[in-house]
């Protein structure tokens, strides 16, 4: 293969080149900004997901554009959606990467309180009570 036919990648967020997960995505909502995204990345280092196409650039004139799409039309979408901790105010990201930085690896991340009339309550994160996470051996 020739080496200007290869994908190259750049993490708009924080230009780390390295890449954590690759995944499918489907966006039901035509009118959403991720409506034509069929793939995300999520980056190596700041572990934010990111559409693959502003991940992957081809010139590197690119990098820029992807830069500048990025923060004026997906991220804030993104930020707007993206699970939060409601003691800590971490983004989910944020949570896995610390957690990944205490070798800490699980796909639960969040609990979700819920209040006396049935409603969704607020979403802890394993790092603000761990105990939580923890099986209950009997």
């Amino acid at each position: 293969m020739a080496k200007e036919n290869q994908e190259k990648f750049q993490c708009p967020e924080c230009d780390s080149q390295n890449i954590r997960l690759r995944f499918q995505v489907n966006t039901k909502d035509k009118y959403d900004a991720y409506a034509n995204v069929s793939e995300e990345i999520q980056c190596g280092n700041c572990f934010m997901d990111i559409p693959a196409n502003v991940f992957i650039y081809i010139n590197d004139n690119d990098i820029e554009d992807n830069k500048k799409i990025w923060e004026s039309f997906y991220k804030p979408e993104h930020l707007k959606n993206a699970a939060q901790c409601s003691k800590c105010n971490l983004y989910y990201w944020q949570i896995e990467k610390q957690l990944f930085d205490k070798s800490i690896i699980s796909p639960d991340i969040f609990y979700q309180t819920y209040d006396s009339k049935g409603s969704g309550g607020k979403m802890i994160c394993r790092l603000c009570d761990p105990e939580a996470f923890k099986n209950n051996k009997q």
